[in-house]
């Protein structure tokens, strides 16, 4: 009898400490979903303004890109006290946005021409710009079915190019291209990557007192298929993808709360490249398997590639610097990108061009040109220019790699490839010499050290008709290296 009692109160601890067992891993399970799904704080209307929320994330964990990012939103200083995840979701089903197309050299935002074709025809509204709004004509929206109904509109068959100049419109007046039985619109007088760009949604046309402003507007998720596509190759492995899907959603909603005349942003660098290259499948699945994902944070910037000086602040002095660019990079770096490294030899010649034309300064020959400031990280911050006696100083990375544009010249690449038709220096972390190479074409590991100041005296030399440059990365060089 005593040895069948034990035996009933061993099974009765047994099933408690199973019991038990149960309950704690149970509440493990619980904490690991709120620790991976988080909360959201970032939403928007269709007003495109944003608002406080609180939702679930599906599917993603926070990267290590993603927590360099800072909260923002309804409850952002909460979030940020509390630690909670970064990433949220947004309803961007319902939103559309608006891109303003620039022209086959990302230069000019207005055309003298344009000429679209459409895959199932196109119908062709008018009517005038009050505010950048379009307030009357024949623009009364609907679809297909209702203009036929209606009469409203012209149709131009599928196959048929369309095209429109400048002289053809009055000023402040505004076309609505729609593509017929849920086609896309090919705008032939441009040329892309992939050669003519064909856009889904619809394409607005408004004369302007500087000419024709196209700009194309479509739901969000379909706009950052091209994205995707366009900022990242598709190759590229699909976590990776995604990440950049997220990034480029997160921008997009950013801009949507920009002020704005007739368009949210446009499609070059200045903000992302849309439409550059055609969107696949991979591109499109990243965007589809993330929607709606964004990060909750007040600026999200990206760009290609590093010249591995994130978290640098001693690379200030010119000499240091160089130190630095001569060092060979680790194999693998940057998955092996060719663009740690690069030089391109520039003619003197051509940045007398500029000075005259953009600036307005006319010189036979450059006495100095020369860093002034550098970041801590290495980035050229400004440059200093004197010509004719005249000194100018170009601040900010954007606008020194357009006065040093590389248009027109070979950039050679660590692995020796060469490209060419870039309008930008491909980034402003690069030194100048006065005397380079012929060919333009040193690899990193065969840079000999330099003993220049980084201050190069071209009128004193007079065999110097060129500017050599030697850099690293590609792009503005600051958020999530892609």
């Amino acid at each position: 009898m005593k040895q069948k009692l034990l035996f009933v109160l061993e099974l009765v601890l047994l099933a408690g400490m199973i019991a038990l067992s149960f309950y704690l891993l149970y509440l493990s399970f619980e904490e690991g979903e709120r620790a991976v799904n988080g909360t959201a704080v970032v939403t928007e209307n269709e007003t495109g303004e944003t608002s406080g929320n609180t939702a679930r994330t599906e599917g993603l964990a926070g990267s290590e890109e993603e927590e360099e990012a800072a909260p923002t939103g309804g409850d952002a200083q909460e979030m940020k006290a509390e630690g909670s995840a970064l990433l949220g979701t947004a309803d961007t089903e319902s939103l559309d946005i608006r891109v303003q197309i620039l022209d086959n050299a990302y230069t000019d935002d207005t055309f003298d021409v344009i000429t679209v074709c459409g895959s199932g025809g196109i119908w062709v509204e008018s009517g005038t710009i009050t505010d950048g709004t379009i307030t009357d004509g024949t623009m009364t929206g609907g679809t297909t079915a209702d203009k036929v109904e209606t009469g409203g509109g012209t149709f131009v068959e599928a196959g048929t190019e369309y095209a429109v100049s400048a002289s053809d419109l009055r000023e402040a007046e505004v076309l609505r291209l729609t593509p017929g039985d849920e086609g896309t619109l090919t705008v032939t007088s441009l040329e892309r990557a992939d050669g003519a760009p064909e856009y889904a949604g619809e394409l607005y046309i408004y004369r302007l007192e500087e000419g024709l402003a196209l700009v194309n507007e479509l739901p969000l998720e379909e706009y950052l298929y091209a994205v995707v596509s366009s900022e990242m190759p598709s190759y590229f492995p699909e976590e990776a993808l995604k990440a950049q899907a997220v990034c480029a959603r997160t921008y997009a909603l950013l801009c949507l709360e920009n002020e704005k005349t007739i368009a949210d942003l446009d499609d070059s660098v200045k903000f992302q490249v849309y439409n550059n290259r055609k969107y696949t499948q991979s591109s499109r699945k990243a965007v589809d398997e993330t929607a709606g994902v964004v990060l909750t944070a007040d600026e999200v910037l990206y760009y290609s590639t590093s010249c591995l000086s994130e978290g640098r602040t001693d690379l200030d002095e010119e000499t240091a610097f160089r130190e630095f660019l001569q060092e060979v990079p680790e194999d693998g770096a940057e998955y092996g990108s060719a663009w740690l490294r690069w030089s391109v030899t520039i003619p003197v010649s051509r940045i007398l061009d500029r000075l005259a034309g953009e600036y307005g300064i006319w010189a036979d020959a450059i006495e100095t040109i020369a860093v002034e400031e550098r970041s801590g990280s290495g980035q050229v911050q400004m440059l200093r220019v004197i010509a004719n006696g005249e000194t100018l100083e170009i601040e900010g990375e954007y606008a020194i790699r357009q006065f040093l544009s590389p248009e027109g010249e070979d950039v050679a690449l660590m692995d020796g490839t060469k490209v060419s038709g870039l309008q930008l220096l491909p980034s402003a972390f690069f030194y100048m010499d006065a005397e380079a190479e012929a060919s333009g074409e040193r690899k990193a590991e065969e840079m000999q050290e330099s003993e220049s100041s980084g201050e190069n005296d071209l009128d004193e030399k007079q065999e110097s008709d060129s500017l050599y440059l030697y850099g690293g990365g590609y792009g503005h060089g600051n958020g999530m290296s892609q």
